[in-house]
């Protein structure tokens, strides 16, 4: 403990010729209250979470630095939450978008607008010291500036592979103060990829499209993170088209003929017609021999921990045979007695 902490150290040294020895009593309370006072002064310490200056360069190269590790954090894209949350931190998130329900703990909090167009008033109401946003549109980055602007610092940060999401866990480590506890998370998602990857190492792939919007068919492009989720489960995704999502005709689709169709549910996908009813889709292999399977959009297309999930999901219906329980084993029965 350092004098610079405690300057009362040096300003009260002596003790008073009149002052009174404590009682027993006392001098118990006073033992008993000050780990309590030294928790109070020092909750950073307690934690054991640096104070000082923190910084990362986000995925626009841009350097993001903190006088302090963040503790009040806004996240204009839902899959952070996540992160934040499967960190143990969901304390630390100040509010959240009007979509963004996820986890469950956050849904009380204030909302300030829109992942595209956050209000800058409401976001500056809840006085946060960090804001992380997913590198997008236009609009997205407009949103950025304008908090800049007010001198909010924001973290962009871009989600194509589950080693960039790696890549995003561990600098969000750094900006919370628990770099630790990142490494932990990431720890641990790691090996259930790895073990995912073991059962199906051998197995033939697939062709796995996955369908993100439908009617004006868009499907999940060679950069997005569905493609990296289709790939550890033990698929390939036909579409090569660069970028988070790509836009296919019919033509095009049936050029493909997947063996597996991933039909997207979610707010950019709400009520797809089932592909088996659409002119021309019932000549899809995927469609004839019934591998069509309907997945949820925040799992899958939204790159956080439940892509993880979404890996160990697809595997167990891509590779159902790696995936059987091994059979139970029987007891060797006892020799009954002559």
């Amino acid at each position: 403990m350092t004098d610079r902490m405690h300057p009362s150290v040096h300003q009260h040294a002596t003790v008073p010729a009149t002052a009174r020895p404590l009682r027993p009593g006392r001098t118990l309370a006073v033992a008993l209250l000050l780990p309590l006072l030294l928790l109070t002064v020092l909750p950073a310490a307690r934690a054991g979470q640096p104070d000082g200056p923190v910084s990362v360069t986000d995925d626009t190269g841009r350097e993001v630095r903190l006088p302090h590790p963040a503790r009040r954090m806004v996240a204009l894209y839902g899959a952070f939450n996540e992160l934040l949350a499967a960190m143990d931190l969901t304390g630390r998130i100040a509010a959240r978008t009007a979509a963004d329900e996820e986890p469950a703990a956050i849904r009380h909090l204030p909302v300030i607008g829109t992942h595209m167009r956050p209000s800058p008033e409401m976001v500056t109401a809840v006085a946060p010291d960090l804001v992380l946003q997913m590198e997008g549109r236009r609009e997205a980055g407009e949103a950025v500036e304008g908090l800049r602007a007010l001198g909010i610092p924001v973290a962009v940060f871009r989600v194509g592979s589950f080693d960039e999401l790696f890549g995003v866990l561990r600098r969000v480590g750094v900006l919370t103060g628990e770099p630790d506890r990142a490494a932990a998370l990431e720890a641990a998602l790691r090996a259930r990829l790895d073990a995912v990857a073991a059962r199906v190492a051998d197995r033939p792939r697939p062709t796995v499209f996955f369908e993100v919007r439908h009617p004006n068919l868009l499907a999940a492009g060679a950069d997005s993170i569905v493609t990296d989720i289709i790939a550890r489960a033990g698929g390939r995704n036909p579409v090569t088209a660069q970028g988070r999502v790509a836009r296919l005709s019919e033509e095009e689709l049936l050029r493909l003929n997947p063996d597996v169709y991933l039909l997207q549910r979610g707010p950019m996908n709400p009520e797809p017609e089932p592909p088996a009813t659409r002119p021309h889709y019932a000549t899809l292999s995927a469609v004839r021999n019934g591998r069509v399977l309907g997945v949820d959009e925040a799992r899958y297309s939204r790159p956080g921990p439940r892509a993880v999930d979404a890996v160990e999901e697809l595997a167990r219906y891509l590779h159902p045979d790696v995936w059987a329980p091994t059979p139970a084993t029987t007891a060797p029965t006892a020799p009954t007695a002559p």
